[in-house]
């Protein structure tokens, strides 16, 4: 029968079919409905490296002209503070610097330093000239650092032109200019080579010799 022959011609072709189809290489599309394949690619760039923050340093903090702020009064070359020489009774005693200032004795009415202990930080006013003398006491210094305690040969260090008037250096009494107001001396006295006295004063003051 001529059936037979067709049959086995179809058999034979399905056969075929089935051996000759490709397999499925590594690169080639996946066949429909098989799972992807993901292949993640080597890194190639240099990793990012963290992040770090370094601390910020702050400026430190400014410090005053010369160290520490001081509080200490400075004689000369017009005053003491806000005492300064000229002053009126009432100008002078409204700085606040000054115990009661006494009635005139004679040409000058004596004061005191409120601050200063007693018989100390004595000061004159004058019927003429105002505040005319006004004495250091303690560490009280002068602009150029001269003071009560220090040697007489240290005040002519700073002061060379200091003329004595009494005595002599070791053991004294004289006055220099004062710098910056010529209008003004310091009187400075001596003992045992040591500074005893420092006053700013008017050059011509009328309170005593």
């Amino acid at each position: 029968m001529r059936a037979m022959p067709v049959v086995g011609t179809i058999t034979c072709l399905l056969l075929v079919g089935a051996c000759s189809s490709p397999a499925h290489r590594s690169g080639d599309a996946a066949p429909a409905g098989s799972p992807e394949q993901t292949t993640s690619a080597p890194t190639t760039g240099t990793p990012a490296s963290p992040t770090s923050s370094s601390p910020t340093s702050s400026s430190p903090s400014a410090r005053p002209s010369g160290g520490a702020t001081s509080t200490a009064l400075v004689l000369g070359p017009n005053g003491l503070g806000s005492l300064k020489l000229g002053m009126s009774r009432q100008q002078a005693t409204a700085t606040g610097m000054l115990r009661p200032i006494a009635d005139y004795r004679d040409e000058c009415a004596p004061a005191q330093l409120r601050s200063a202990p007693t018989d100390k930080g004595n000061v004159n006013l004058s019927r003429t000239l105002g505040i005319a003398t006004i004495d250091a006491y303690g560490s009280i210094e002068t602009p150029e650092g001269a003071r009560i305690g220090m040697s007489s040969a240290g005040m002519l260090r700073i002061y060379p032109g200091w003329k004595v008037a009494d005595g002599d250096a070791a053991n004294g009494r004289g006055s220099v200019k004062t710098p910056g107001n010529d209008k003004a001396v310091y009187r400075i006295a001596t003992r045992n080579g040591t500074v005893t006295e420092l006053t700013l004063q008017y050059a011509n003051q009328n309170c005593y010799e």
